[in-house]
């Protein structure tokens, strides 16, 4: 992979967490702040989420049911996979940033992108879908690749970039990514991030 293509991705993860961050206020039982990770082997940015109990009590040695799964959640801490979708000319290849051999991670940034007059990549649309979602009657090649997945159908899943100014359907981000994290464990019996 060519390491000069990963400077618009890294501008483009900055921005999604600073989006994400909009949400980290409209918090319920449960608020999520968000930063960025370290990067992969291959220079790809990546992203991660604080899940706390918004009363402040720790999640782990919690009594309650959805605590107790989310103690399993290493460090409380939700692995968000970013992935590229050029909404214009594409002036990158974004095959070998979007393909991946392990589901390690439980949220994928489906980042819509564009660039401006002078010439910064900014986001036009932000998908949020979880991991189940984003593989739901996908399966990898033969050779144990994630390919071709379906990126620009998942609007459904589309944030608002500004979530005080426009409606935004997800404003209790923290509550919709807390039932689809039981979900995940209740189906698996672990996380993505965290087999």
């Amino acid at each position: 992979m060519d390491a000069k293509n990963n400077a618009h991705r890294q501008a483009l993860a900055e921005q999604a967490v600073e989006v994400l961050n909009r949400y980290t206020g409209f918090s319920s039982k449960y608020q999520v702040s968000f930063s960025l990770a370290q990067p992969t082997e291959e220079g790809l940015p990546r992203i991660t989420g604080r899940l706390e109990r918004s009363d402040g009590a720790p999640i782990a040695g919690s009594d309650d049911p959805m605590d107790q799964k989310f103690a399993h959640l290493k460090d409380q801490t939700i692995a968000i996979r970013p992935f590229y979708y050029p909404m214009m000319k594409a002036e990158f290849d974004e095959t070998e940033a979007n393909e991946f051999t392990a589901v390690d991670f439980d949220y994928a940034a489906i980042i819509g992108y564009r660039k401006d007059e002078e010439g910064n990549y900014y986001i036009k649309t932000l998908y949020f879908p979880p991991t189940d979602a984003l593989l739901d009657r996908q399966q990898p090649g033969e050779d144990g690749v994630w390919r071709k997945l379906p990126l620009a159908t998942f609007n459904s899943h589309q944030l608002s970039l500004d979530p005080r100014q426009k409606f935004a359907r997800f404003l209790y981000l923290a509550e919709r990514m807390s039932e689809a994290l039981e979900y995940q464990y209740d189906k698996c019996g672990f996380f993505f991030s965290n087999p």
